[in-house]
């Protein structure tokens, strides 16, 4: 049998993969080296081994606080606030004001699209009767709360809910969100009926009884939204608050007021006619306080 020359080409074919292989073992008596690692990115000298961690291996790790006891039922939602001086609360010397806890129309819409800063016109930095050496309407104490009701706040107007002369402001003033004409809308308090649109008003019968109406004066009067004989859905822009007041210019507020629909009685006994003069102040605090809920106007 010719069985060498194969055992010899075998030996041959297998000597230079044993000659490569790296992973033998070592001699007798040789320590093994280890594998030599990968190179990696190289690392700045104050680099963190462990990757950026604030926690050194050598520290131990603190255990994880208890969660903190949850209550079995969410609390209730807590509603907005604002701050708003009484109804019927006029400073001394600005004319008798009128206290009237009758909330006279109490799921009207706040009469504008933003915030807004009920106080005097007359008394307050800008005014007529104003504060001296504060000559700007614009001043920081027109913008900040609370509010302050002006009815029956003392004007030449007619108004027999006033004591005394039986005269003084019909209605409550508010400044807009700032001290810019033009720029914030007045809108419709309830669903109704646009009746009369003068020099510088605009008056807007309630379709629902008791059919209240309202007036608001001092709209920029060149872009109104609405025109006489329209009707209006509740909380739809009617224009935009600025200072006209006929020919002469008044300072940036709306003028909002609220006459009776019927005859009627006040909390304290008095009668109330057709068309009288109703103080809207706790109308408007129930209003933006709705708006501060997140109720919807409409």
């Amino acid at each position: 049998m010719r069985t060498a020359p194969l055992l010899l080409i075998a030996a041959l074919a297998l000597a230079p993969l044993a000659a490569c292989d790296d992973t033998s073992k070592p001699a007798a008596g040789e320590t093994p080296k280890p594998p030599s690692p990968e190179p990696g990115p190289p690392q700045p000298d104050d680099s963190p081994a462990d990757g950026g961690a604030e926690q050194l291996g050598s520290e131990p790790i603190p255990p994880s606080p208890d969660p903190a006891p949850q209550p079995a039922e969410p609390p209730p939602p807590t509603s907005a606030t604002f701050d708003h001086a009484p109804a019927g609360v006029i400073p001394p010397g600005q004319g008798p004001g009128y206290l009237d806890r009758t909330v006279w129309s109490p799921n009207m819409c706040w009469p504008l699209a933003e915030a807004g800063f009920p106080n005097s016109q007359v008394y307050g930095p800008g005014g007529g009767m104003g504060p001296p050496g504060k000559p700007s309407q614009c001043d920081s104490l027109n913008y900040t709360l609370p509010w302050r009701d002006n009815f029956c706040e003392a004007r030449s107007r007619t108004n027999p809910m006033c004591a005394g002369s039986g005269t003084g402001h019909q209605g409550q003033d508010i400044r807009p969100a700032t001290c810019k004409k033009n720029q914030h809308w007045a809108l419709a308090a309830e669903a109704g009926t646009i009746t009369d649109i003068g020099s510088y008003s605009v008056t807007l019968v309630g379709q629902a009884a008791p059919h209240y109406t309202y007036r608001y004066l001092h709209l920029q009067m060149a872009t109104l939204a609405v025109k006489e004989g329209d009707s209006v859905a509740k909380g739809q822009q009617l224009g935009k608050v600025s200072n006209d007041f006929g020919g002469t210019p008044t300072t940036i507020h709306l003028h909002f007021e609220i006459r009776a629909g019927v005859a009627g009685t006040t909390t304290d006994g008095k009668p109330v006619a057709l068309h009288t003069f109703l103080p809207p102040y706790l109308s408007l605090v129930e209003a933006y306080q709705r708006k501060l809920n997140g109720q919807t106007c409409g």
